[in-house]
């Protein structure tokens, strides 16, 4: 299991530092504050010319010798986003996942760009974490499931969310005790790794097309979390921009106010408990999180 904890940041040499957040606060990752982010179109990554193949960031060149039958190179190129050489990583039922491999420093930027013309080219990204768990075609985190995308549809959200609740308990309470932040920070993109491409127009569709297992011990499966992710990107334009070993990050434009937040906390603990278990000590705390960040981050132990 990938270990997702950012790694120390060196101290600065000050008269008085400021107090140290919680290290084991998983939505208050120690590392540089950085401001919301945005779907505007970000600054295009960029990589310093080498003088050799990086086995990591390969050297590209923006000609059809890259391009593999089939892949979203092509579409990308036509949409002004020149990738590097992409391999298939998952082929299920007809519908493959794409990849390749993104620096740390890169991940977000290449998410935000490709995501940015998603409309145009019919792919939309992923950030898939490190490739050793995507060996096998991915049968570390997918599971077998039958037509988990028609299973779906005849979910309803609401009432699985309640029917969870009801199986999680009452949730801890109380008044909020962790520092109020306002920034956008994600845990996935902090290590180098894949991105994914996937030939679908939503993204919170991917999980059920490939179903994704990293929450089976609290039987969610690809279905439900499409399911899920669906309500919350009507709600408030969620998109699903990692999916790891047992790690899911949504990124959440426009977060619930001040009156719903304390109701949609109680979806995200209904959805996974493991976060009053995992650095947010209680329902308010994780209400006020919801308020003000855009990063939504969910892990089932």
């Amino acid at each position: 299991m990938p270990d997702l904890e950012p790694e120390a940041e060196p101290e600065a040499a000050t008269p008085e530092p400021e107090p140290q957040e919680k290290a084991d606060d998983i939505f208050v990752p120690e590392r540089p504050k950085r401001e919301l982010l945005t779907l505007d179109k970000p600054e295009p990554p960029q990589r310093p010319p080498g003088t050799g193949r990086d086995e990591m960031m390969p050297r590209e060149e923006d000609t059809d010798a890259l391009d593999i039958a089939g892949s979203p190179r092509a579409a990308l190129r036509e949409a002004g986003l020149a990738v590097p050489r992409m391999h298939q990583l998952v082929r299920r039922e007809g519908t493959t996942m794409w990849a390749f491999a993104v620096r740390a420093s890169e991940a977000l930027p290449w998410w935000l760009e490709i995501r940015q013309a998603a409309e145009k080219t019919g792919w939309m990204p992923v950030l898939l974490g490190s490739p050793e768990e995507w060996r096998d075609s991915g049968e570390a985190i997918i599971h077998e499931g039958d037509d988990e995308l028609g299973r779906a549809a005849g979910i309803d959200a609401a009432e699985l969310l309640h029917d969870k609740a009801a199986e999680a308990g009452e949730p801890a309470r109380g008044v909020p005790i962790l520092p109020r932040r306002g920034d956008t920070d994600f845990a996935t993109p902090q290590h180098d790794g894949l991105l994914g491409l996937v030939e679908t127009d939503a993204g919170w569709k991917i999980p059920a097309m490939f179903p994704w297992k990293g929450s089976t011990n609290w039987e969610l499966y690809g279905a439900e979390h499409a399911a899920i992710l669906k309500r919350w990107h009507h709600r408030f334009e969620a998109e699903l921009v990692a999916m790891t070993y047992d790690v899911m990050e949504l990124y959440v434009p426009h977060p619930p106010n001040a009156e719903e937040a304390l109701g949609v906390a109680n979806e995200v603990y209904a959805y996974c408990p493991d976060l009053l278990d995992s650095g947010v000590p209680t329902l308010e705390d994780l209400a006020e999180h919801m308020i003000r960040s855009k990063a939504w981050y969910f892990r089932w132990t």
